[in-house]
């Protein structure tokens, strides 16, 4: 009686320890493919491009083969656009404020440099080059280039959504673009001597050496942001040419006095090897507030000053540093 008993739990135990096996051997020799695109709190991932002077620049998306084991072989992994997570995220996000949605960015805006990405047998991590065109983009709006993995034999696409899928909000920046402290730019509305402040104001990418930001304390989500824009173009002498972006100059603004902007480099006080870089832009000017009334302009008068910190790891390369 006792060896049946021995022998009922020694063939249970090979049993049990064969499924085990098995199921072991499925997750090794499985690979799952995924796009290495970490999102943020709105659902996107922003990626901070350099303005070159020709105004293109490639980033490298990485592609990731997952699974315990290294492939065996070659992998050709196909990607797209993918415009339905597009859709499907803004209408989750922004419901009804169509005039936040993400845009899709235009097709003359990027580029595949190839039609796949080709990782080699053994190799976790491929590089899928995408060429950037920057040029007459207008960051008014939230450029995102939607992105997913395509189905194919050949490999096996991460079941999971948000690592089949990236959506690339795309965030270009030069030597002035970024978040500005303004809490020393003061705004008078009319003939109030109490200034009112906006905590920050965003410089945003139009070239190499012009950056623009929105008047006074216009808010970005304003429907009618585009009116308030100021492109403020950097001269190698430290002064700023500024002008409205609308031709037609709406909420008419007026500069007074010349604008100037200055730059300066700190090493840090403790690490030897990081450096903080400041931009301080001076400015004073007036504009008209031409959209909250149809029937009156509310005048504005701005002065002060606006700073921009980057801390930067000198021993890394600053287009992994950049962010706002």
């Amino acid at each position: 009686m006792k060896n049946y008993i021995t022998y009922f739990i020694l063939s249970g135990t090979l049993l049990l320890g064969g499924a085990c096996n098995d199921e072991w051997k499925d997750e090794i020799y499985r690979q799952d493919i995924g796009l290495k695109a970490v999102i943020n709190s709105e659902g996107v991932t922003n990626i901070y491009l350099p303005y070159e002077p020709n105004g293109e620049t490639v980033y490298q998306l990485p592609v990731i083969v997952g699974g315990s084991k290294m492939s065996e072989s070659d992998l050709d992994i196909h990607i797209a656009v993918d415009k339905d997570t597009l859709n499907d995220l803004n209408e989750a996000r922004w419901k009804r404020r169509t005039d936040l949605y993400y845009e899709e960015l235009p097709q003359q805006n990027y580029e595949f440099v190839s039609p796949t990405c080709h990782i080699p047998a053994g190799t976790a991590v491929g590089l899928y080059d995408i060429k950037f065109k920057f040029s007459g983009l207008n960051l008014t709006d939230k450029w995102i280039l939607p992105l997913t993995i395509v189905d194919d034999p050949s490999y096996n696409p991460n079941p999971r959504k948000n690592y089949r899928k990236a959506l690339l909000r795309i965030m270009p920046y030069n030597d002035y673009s970024g978040s500005y402290a303004a809490t020393n730019m003061y705004v008078y509305i009319e003939d109030n001597t109490s200034p009112t402040i906006a905590e920050t104001r965003t410089l945003y990418v139009v070239s190499e050496n012009q950056c623009f930001f929105y008047a006074g304390v216009i808010s970005e989500e304003l429907p009618d942001r585009e009116k308030y824009k100021i492109i403020l173009t950097f001269n190698e002498d430290g002064t700023i040419y500024a002008k409205a972006a609308d031709t037609d100059n709406k909420m008419e603004f007026e500069l007074i006095g010349q604008p100037t902007y200055r730059t300066s480099v700190m090493a840090d006080a403790t690490i030897p090897y990081i450096e903080h870089h400041y931009t301080i832009i001076d400015m004073e000017y007036t504009y008209k507030d031409v959209t909250t009334y149809d029937d009156y302009k509310i005048s504005y008068k701005a002065k002060g000053s606006m700073a921009m910190e980057r801390k930067l790891d000198t021993l890394k390369p600053e287009r992994d540093q950049i962010q706002w």
